[in-house]
């Protein structure tokens, strides 16, 4: 009972005080590397078979085979820039998690891949230039505020060759707002994403239409010590009027709205919508 009073004075007191999910510390991102490697859910990372997909319409479609420099923005450990280079392509990825980079060059030294990844924030660092092709998948955009989303999306334009491509994956409208309408869950745990520890994991979303935002909150309660973790994560919602207006603004041109490759799966994979932009 001392638990549960201490998530509702949380949940009342410091509603606007939750952690922002640690994606840059290193047992988190072991963690979290497990459930991207995991082929029993889409948490972190798409299924092989749907990844495979996508690549294929990416060489094949978007640059019709042939061979490139690609910048793959949150590449986590890999899944797409390795087999992108499997194809005769030169990937950069960055990402901010540890142990997925660490995974990512170890797969690529292994295979002798044309990969280089990178550990950071793809928010800071000069993207570099002369990209062929450059991709932000699975969502990641939505999680950023707008004007950090503005910007990224001008750093990409330039970090592109004239004639190089953007693909951009992000929530649909009603993807986003399905997720800000979940109903409340919970769930224990052994272990996982959040600890290596039992746990009770408590989730509540809630949707601002003012904002067009859709907010969840993770509450974590460790099992033995009672010890309370509040987590918030934002999903910024985009009409597809919005997405054109932010790529043309930036100066791209020629954008396209293609069916997301969620594959019937789970969680938000089959919400998404991929544009591609070309810059001139």
């Amino acid at each position: 009972m001392k638990i549960l009073a201490d998530l509702i004075y949380r949940q009342a007191k410091d509603i606007d005080n939750g952690l922002e999910i640690p994606w840059a510390d290193p047992e988190f991102s072991r963690r979290i590397l497990k459930e991207h490697l995991n082929q029993d859910n889409d948490i972190a990372s798409r299924r092989i078979k749907a990844i495979d997909k996508q690549v294929q319409f990416i060489h094949h479609q978007l640059l019709m085979a042939k061979k490139t420099t690609i910048l793959d923005l949150g590449c986590g450990p890999g899944l797409y820039s390795h087999r992108l280079a499997n194809l005769g392509h030169r990937c950069t990825g960055i990402d901010i998690s540890p142990a997925s980079i660490q995974y990512a060059k170890e797969i690529a030294e292994k295979e002798s891949l044309k990969c280089t990844f990178i550990q950071d924030d793809f928010l800071k660092p000069d993207l570099g230039s002369d990209f062929g092709f450059a991709m932000l998948t699975f969502g990641d955009f939505n999680a950023l505020y707008r004007a950090d989303g503005e910007r990224l999306v001008e750093k990409i334009f330039h970090a592109l060759e004239p004639g190089g491509v953007f693909l951009l994956e992000g929530l649909t409208l009603d993807g986003a707002m399905e997720i800000g309408e979940r109903q409340p869950a919970w769930l224990t745990a052994e272990s996982g994403i959040f600890s290596d520890n039992p746990y009770l994991y408590l989730e509540e979303c809630s949707w601002n239409e003012q904002d067009q935002l859709a907010i969840a909150n993770y509450y974590i309660i460790e099992s033995v010590s009672g010890h309370l973790t509040y987590y918030r994560q934002r999903y910024y919602a985009y009409s597809d009027n919005e997405y054109q207006d932010l790529l043309s603004g930036a100066g791209f041109e020629s954008i396209e709205f293609y069916p997301g490759f969620g594959a019937g799966s789970s969680d938000f994979a089959d919400d998404l919508v991929m544009i591609v932009a070309r810059k001139s």
